[in-house]
């Protein structure tokens, strides 16, 4: 997975992340995304091509930029397919990744699934909860240490998701934090999927535009998406304050049937105390002294 985040990590800013959703009703912004380049406006009209001649018209194109790495990438993919097709009538094999159960302890804060719907210009609305934890986890060759754990549950609309974020410490990825979504749905799901999640926005409160967090979103597989936050020193400290200051965020989502999403997540109390001892623990809290209490759902233990 990490690889896959690898090959289209870059020091991009938070206007790459594209198109987001129309943001709930009310909000307002003075925010405006700057143009694309070139090379990114180029990059949107071959990224789904399964033509490999066109992508390595690309990459000679715009082989000095990180579209062309991603462009190499899908040419390996497309290569590989064409290698290893199945039969005809073989089953196409979907891999899922699962959700834990939803915790039964801990304090849950508020989310709200904003859903497109073209017959009521002010969308559909659907509350969910949220527990927030600091759960040690373990990179390869690396001492176990605290990250972000988010449980979401949105019950009417049948939707799960889990959000891991921790700080990157593989030198090979050009990322100071990823996120990784991992979503569940039911069957029969009313749009289809989540084909894709543009990226991860911060805001004030519920009402409020989201300003995006800079970085990359790549689709792994099944449910699966990471966000690679920019390692770039101007990103890195924006991205920092906006997860610091910022009480909630914003999920983009963009359904298999085209229509578009907003998971909005409030941090809350209980949030805010997960992200500032993560944080302090990862030396990276403005001004930080160690915390003098333990974060919801975590034990101190980051052996």
């Amino acid at each position: 997975m990490i690889a896959a985040v690898s090959l289209a990590m870059t020091a991009v800013h938070a206007e790459d992340l594209g198109n987001s959703p129309p943001s709930p009703p009310g909000s307002g912004s003075n925010d405006r995304a700057a143009p694309k380049s070139e090379a990114a406006e180029a990059w949107d009209a071959v990224k789904d091509t399964t033509n490999p001649a066109l992508l390595e018209a690309f990459v000679q194109r715009y082989r000095n930029t990180f579209f062309a790495v991603l462009a190499t990438a899908r040419i390996g993919e497309l290569k590989a397919a064409a290698a290893k097709a199945s039969p005809p009538d073989a089953p196409n094999a979907v891999r899922t990744y699962p959700v834990r159960p939803m915790p039964t302890d801990g304090v849950r804060e508020r989310v709200v699934l904003y859903d497109e719907d073209p017959s009521n210009p002010t969308g559909r609305q659907y509350v969910g909860s949220v527990v927030w934890r600091a759960e040690p986890v373990k990179a390869a060759g690396k001492a176990r240490e605290p990250a972000v754990r988010a449980e979401i549950e949105v019950p009417s609309r049948g939707l799960r998701m889990t959000m891991s974020f921790k700080r990157n410490l593989d030198p090979t990825l050009p990322a100071s934090h990823v996120a990784e979504l991992t979503f569940q749905l039911p069957a029969g799901f009313e749009g289809g999927g989540i084909s894709n999640v543009p990226g991860i926005l911060m805001k004030l409160n519920q009402q409020a535009r989201g300003v995006p967090l800079a970085g990359v979103s790549v689709a792994v597989a099944g449910g699966l998406f990471m966000v690679g936050l920019s390692n770039a020193p101007a990103d890195r400290e924006r991205n920092q304050n906006l997860l610091l200051e910022r009480s909630w965020i914003d999920i983009p989502i963009v359904y298999t049937n085209q229509r578009r999403a907003i998971l909005a997540i409030d941090k809350g109390t209980s949030g805010d105390q997960v992200f500032k001892t993560v944080f302090m623990a990862w030396d990276q809290y403005p001004g930080a002294a160690q915390p003098a209490a333990t974060a919801p759902g975590g034990n101190g233990d980051t052996r």
